[in-house]
């Protein structure tokens, strides 16, 4: 499935690209992407598979009735919310007179450092210089669909609990996707600013703040994939117009 949807995009990007070629009003960049983000998937652990993890662990206490769930989460410190760095990359069509983009964009799971996740976002959004500097301010946001999210699952579960629980727990926790589907809707908004480079002002480095608020339907998934923070960053265009 995640190949047919790389498949898909990659097709999708070379016809952009293409079309950003013929038209003057529209340009594509590329950005490499690094920073961090805050993961806030509100987990009902006792609804997930984890519980067969403390049913083992409470079978070694006389009587068993003697721990309960709570002595679990304090125990292995179990939380609904945790920080991940970020990398990756990105690529966005946009149109110099009217402020709509398509981004498509390749980075790691705010789950987890080690997977990756896709996505896509169309929305509104634009640069602007309010001064006569090389500094320019952004604004974006869209509705963002995560094709695949590798990360969320076993790992949103593993990197919620202590560091020393998950450095055992990740050697034999690994259910097939114990928090439901790997993909979502979700409301994208970006906020930052850049710096242009160059005197053709093709290229660019810059820092946001971003918000992804999961919007996907609760009977479809419970578990979220809201996350936020920053993002540092370095593009270039590949098409037409500058900064």
């Amino acid at each position: 499935m995640l190949k047919q949807v790389l498949t898909l995009c990659t097709g999708l990007l070379l016809t952009l690209a293409a079309a950003a070629q013929k038209n003057e009003n529209l340009f594509i960049r590329m950005g490499i992407n690094t920073g961090g983000s805050m993961l806030f998937h509100n987990t009902h652990f006792e609804a997930t598979n984890l519980v067969e993890v403390y049913k083992f662990v409470q079978i070694s206490h006389k009587p068993p009735e003697t721990y309960d769930w709570e002595n679990f989460e304090e125990d292995y410190g179990l939380r609904d919310k945790y920080a991940q760095p970020r990398y990756g990359l990105n690529l966005y069509l946009a149109h110099k007179l009217f402020p709509v983009f398509v981004n498509v964009d390749f980075m790691s799971s705010p789950s987890s450092y080690q997977k990756m996740a896709l996505g896509l976002t169309l929305g509104l959004g634009k640069d602007f210089r309010p001064f006569d500097s090389d500094i320019f301010f952004s604004a974006h946001g869209g509705f963002k669909r995560v094709f695949r999210d590798a990360g969320f699952g076993a790992e949103t579960v593993t990197f919620s609990t202590s560091k020393e629980a998950r450095d055992h727990l990740a050697t034999f926790y690994s259910p097939s996707r114990p928090l439901g589907a790997q993909s979502g809707n979700m409301l994208a908004l970006r906020a930052g600013c850049g710096h242009v480079l160059g005197a053709a002002e093709r290229a660019a480095i810059g820092c946001e703040l971003f918000y992804e608020l999961d919007v996907t339907n609760e009977t479809v998934r419970q578990a979220r994939m809201t996350n936020a923070g920053i993002n540092i960053y370095f593009r270039f265009d590949l098409g037409h117009t500058s900064f």
